[in-house]
């Protein structure tokens, strides 16, 4: 069974390779996504790890539906604020160490994601609020494969890029600080590049990297609790009390305000699964993109920068297969 995102770029042609590196050039300016390949020495330019596979939905065209809502029944906002961010995380961890799903670290089976997402409104390095697009996923358990379908029918297998992986995580020990100290390896072997924020600081980065293994990684229950108990000791993070991911749900957010940006890691208020991600821009910020053949954007305060909303996961056989 296919959703309709799907059913809609089986329809469409093959892009080609130029149209899709395109795509993925104008990409890079939004995510911000390093490509860390857990080595000490990675490459001196990266590709951000979601770019390639939202570059192949912008290279056709995107299945968007106007008119979203920003709440929805079952989904009210929250009533009983947490105390700290400190309670947030142990809430977070405690629901994490029961979630539905199993996963083993193992290559042998994959974990399926289904998300919603406000698209890029292309060429400018924003996405827009009016509008949804669906995108499934398929994530290897040992976190080093990740895949999607290629917009012809075909699914197109790639190597995952997160320079730490649910393999390396589950190693013992697993503590909230074992998880700081290896995602800042990660980051401490990154280079930035003009694609960054240069004014990020090295807690900032930690933290949207957090962000991005909750997001993405078939992470083992004892390690996703470690991650969102470590979020709280990481200097700078705060709560929100009623956040909204790009599903309309509401819920309470990890939040960490940069220089430029501010991110947040949605939680339910009612039973504190991962809900979604939410990024938007806390000052104004010209981007130089003369390499990419584009001309300089501008990116102004409040400026929504991602917006996800993670709808199902489910451990299948194989990418391609849906729950």
């Amino acid at each position: 069974m296919m959703n309709e995102f799907g059913q809609f770029l089986h329809a469409t042609p093959p892009i080609t390779s130029e149209a899709r590196e395109s795509a993925r050039a104008r990409l890079q300016v939004a995510m911000r996504e390093p490509d860390a390949r857990g080595s000490v020495s990675p490459p001196p330019r990266r590709r951000p790890r979601l770019a390639w596979r939202l570059a192949l939905a912008a290279s056709v065209a995107v299945a968007v539906a106007s008119g979203v809502l920003l709440t929805r029944a079952g989904e009210p906002p929250a009533t009983a604020p947490v105390a700290s961010v400190r309670d947030l995380g142990d809430k977070a961890a405690e629901r994490a160490e029961t979630d539905p799903y199993t996963t083993t670290p193992s290559s042998g089976r994959w974990l399926y994601v289904k998300q919603i997402i406000a698209p890029v409104k292309e060429p400018d390095p924003e996405v827009d609020r009016d509008k949804r697009m669906t995108l499934e996923t398929w994530h290897s358990l040992d976190g080093k494969q990740t895949a999607l379908d290629d917009g012809t029918g075909k699914i197109v297998i790639e190597k995952a890029g997160a320079g730490v992986t649910a393999e390396d995580l589950a190693r013992a020990p697993v503590t909230p600080e074992e998880m700081i100290a290896r995602v800042g390896a990660v980051v401490d072997a990154t280079p930035v590049t003009e694609f960054d924020d240069i004014s990020a600081t090295r807690a900032e980065r930690i933290f949207q990297r957090i962000s991005e293994l909750l997001a993405e990684q078939p992470l083992v229950p004892g390690v996703r609790a470690a991650l969102f108990r470590a979020l709280p000791t990481i200097e700078g993070t705060s709560v929100k009390q009623d956040a909204v991911d790009a599903a309309g749900r509401h819920g309470i957010a990890f939040v960490y305000t940069g220089t430029w940006v501010r991110s947040e890691i949605i939680v339910s208020a009612q039973d504190y699964r991962l809900l979604g991600t939410y990024r938007e821009s806390v000052a104004d910020r010209t981007y130089d993109l003369h390499l990419a053949g584009i001309p300089p954007r501008t990116v102004t305060a409040g400026t929504p920068l991602t917006w996800s909303a993670r709808m199902e996961t489910e451990v299948v056989d194989k990418p391609g297969d849906q729950p």
